[in-house]
């Protein structure tokens, strides 16, 4: 069979699409020592080449293009702190336009299913001010929040999916994953950014980024909330020393949701100590520290010793995907395409590609979520 001579350039972009590099690709679409010698040439059969494109989820003929082609990146402003974060990463922008490509998919089967705007989506504008304590109370109320949520919860990781699962029975999609896609090789992170928020009146997104430590990913997950409630979207900068207006507001919603003033001030009475007090309301140290500083309760060095990071050991991804893949992909957009493909509105195929799997991880999903077979 009369050989392909592909760009070593394009070549390499494919293998990066793929989540490998051009050794590692060539190890996986051919056998023997021969034939991966001349893939790492450039040398490809139609076969291998059409193995390329179809690993990297490429148009086919973009193979034979002499130079990538330029990428088309989602646009989402940047709320960091603009003299210490870095420039997004293309990590970033994969995870951001595969986030949107579903939030696009579950709009368009929304309105064919005839659903209304979300209520709460917007309901407060940044630029009227509106309080932080009242902004606060309406997300508590709307998902249904209370002390009994903390306090029955085993630790932060049980709190962030009960948390995580309120906010999913209103409409909102959240996705929480430490990877791109489904390449676990391509670690997401956290110092680049640890959430973003999608802001849709009808499938609002909420990212949380899994790299993070998981009490930092409670608190994450009611920021970006906050960003909803003001119809903002944005990556957002959770630094407590942020010097952003809108950040430090969706800071504040997030510690008042979480660690109520009045709560606080009633728990620090008996027990002043930070440590505690993080465990109590199953947040970071740093949040409790800051309300303390907020209250005057310490002093600003005190409250910099807080903001350095515990030692912690790296998650490792992976894990059963029939658990992973819902998390990954939001539980509720995964039943909706798993739901769909089974019943044959949408094609197999469409289903495993939003959620980053297979056809028949898509069919033993179906079993899982909905007691049945396609």
């Amino acid at each position: 069979m009369a050989a392909l001579n592909l760009s070593l350039t394009v070549l390499d972009w494919a293998a990066k699409e793929a989540g490998r590099d051009r050794q590692s690709l060539a190890e996986e679409i051919a056998k023997r020592d021969d034939d991966r010698r001349r893939i790492l040439q450039g040398e490809l059969t139609i076969r291998q080449a059409e193995r390329v494109a179809k690993l990297a989820r490429i148009p086919f003929g973009f193979l034979f293009l002499q130079v990538p082609p330029e990428p088309s990146r989602p646009s989402i402003p940047d709320l960091r702190r603009v003299t210490d974060a870095a420039p997004l990463s293309d990590d970033f922008f994969e995870v951001l336009a595969d986030a949107t490509s579903k939030q696009e998919w579950f709009i368009d089967h929304l309105r064919e299913g005839g659903a209304d705007s979300l209520p709460f989506v917007g309901r407060f504008r940044f630029a009227s001010r509106p309080k932080v304590a009242v902004v606060a109370e309406d997300i508590r109320r709307t998902l249904g929040v209370t002390v009994v949520d903390r306090t029955s919860s085993q630790d932060a990781d049980a709190y962030f999916r009960k948390l995580s699962d309120r906010a999913e029975d209103q409409g909102i999609l959240v996705m929480k994953s430490g990877i791109v896609r489904a390449f676990t090789k391509r670690r997401l992170s956290e110092v680049e950014f640890r959430g973003f928020a999608v802001a849709h009146p009808m499938a609002p997104i909420v990212f949380i980024n899994g790299q993070d430590a998981v009490v930092a990913s409670v608190f994450t997950l009611m920021h970006e909330i906050a960003h909803i409630w003001l119809g903002e979207s944005g990556v957002s900068d959770l630094s407590p020393t942020t010097d952003r207006a809108i950040e430090i507001f969706c800071n504040a919603v997030s510690a008042e949701v979480l660690v109520p003033n009045h709560e606080f001030l009633a728990q620090w009475t008996n027990t002043p100590n930070v440590e505690a007090l993080a465990r109590l309301f199953r947040v970071s140290r740093a949040v409790i520290a800051r309300r303390a500083f907020d209250n005057g309760l310490i002093s600003w060095p005190e409250f910099e010793v807080y903001l350095r990071p515990l030692p912690r050991r790296p998650r490792e991804p992976g894990g059963d995907p029939f658990r992973t893949i819902p998390v990954r992909n939001s539980k509720r957009l995964t039943r909706a395409v798993v739901g769909s493909a089974l019943s044959g509105e949408t094609l197999l195929r469409e289903a495993a590609s939003l959620l980053n799997s297979k056809p028949d991880t898509v069919i033993k999903l179906g079993s899982r979520v909905f007691g049945r077979e396609a």
